[in-house]
């Protein structure tokens, strides 16, 4: 886990990522973007790793892409180098992979809104299953105002978030939110003071993994996202799909002896 824009801390099933370039504010990058991917990845791959919770180092979350570069450049930011798979499915390339990474994986993602989420931010966000905000966060969904449109998966999660018409609103203004209209509008779903953020992020975290058995958890979100993207009849038989395999886990077992014996579940994964 040696990155460059990026650190991680994994205790107890709990894996906090840092989006770590304070100087630029946190700006988006195309190494950062890179790192975030395969940490998704990663994350996904390691039964230890529960839960994500993506903060931002420093005061800022996240300040969208590099504005002095896109000036230089005169255009929005693209990898210098696109591979030939960046070429053929430019949707699943840079951030768009991370934002979509962020809502395809089956661990829950969780995003601890430190301060400042601007432009990408708002897309790294909006990728995760749960937002906590501090009190300091400010939400700038600011596309428009730059001449361009999200493309960060933004767009297309937004009116799933927060429904078609406050999304057009705030997307079509280029608004900027505080973090209680952010709490408002239904894009965050809790603020609290900014010593408590992680805290509170982790303690959601654990009431999670405690309560929830990890392959059971996995189903129950990829179920969800299928739902939200597929007619009724498909998605309920995504659902029985995921209910077979879940009702076969040794930890559905111990799930119901827990509650019979009125004693916590001890979950082993399998």
């Amino acid at each position: 886990m040696g990155y460059q824009f990026v650190r991680v801390d994994q205790a107890d099933g709990i894996v906090t990522v840092r989006i770590d370039d304070p100087d630029a504010k946190n700006a988006v990058n195309h190494v950062m973007n890179r790192e975030l991917a395969e940490e998704c990845q990663r994350i996904d791959a390691d039964p230890t790793a529960r839960v994500l919770v993506l903060t931002g180092e420093g005061r800022i979350f996240c300040s969208g892409g590099n504005i002095r570069k896109m000036t230089a450049d005169g255009k929005s930011l693209e990898p210098p180098a696109p591979t030939l798979r960046d070429e053929m499915y430019p949707h699943e390339a840079d951030i768009r992979r991370v934002v979509v990474g962020l809502r395809r994986m089956s661990k829950p993602a969780i995003a601890a809104v430190n301060g400042p989420a601007v432009g990408s931010g708002i897309g790294l966000a909006a990728g995760c299953d749960i937002r906590i905000a501090s009190r300091a966060a400010r939400f700038a969904w600011v596309f428009v105002r730059r001449g361009i449109v999200p493309d960060d998966a933004s767009l297309a999660l937004m009116a799933q978030l927060i429904g078609y018409a406050r999304a057009f609103e705030w997307g079509v203004r280029g608004a900027t939110l505080s973090a209680e209209e952010a709490e408002r509008i239904g894009f965050v779903s809790e603020v609290v003071e900014p010593d408590r953020l992680l805290p509170r992020c982790r303690e959601i975290a654990k009431e999670i993994i405690d309560h929830g058995p990890p392959i059971t958890v996995q189903l129950f979100k990829l179920a969800l996202a299928e739902a939200l993207e597929q007619d009724l009849d498909t998605a309920v038989r995504f659902t029985a799909g995921a209910q077979k395999l879940s009702r076969a886990t040794a930890d559905h077992t111990e799930a119901l002896r827990a509650y019979v014996e009125k004693r916590p579940p001890r979950w082993t994964g399998r």
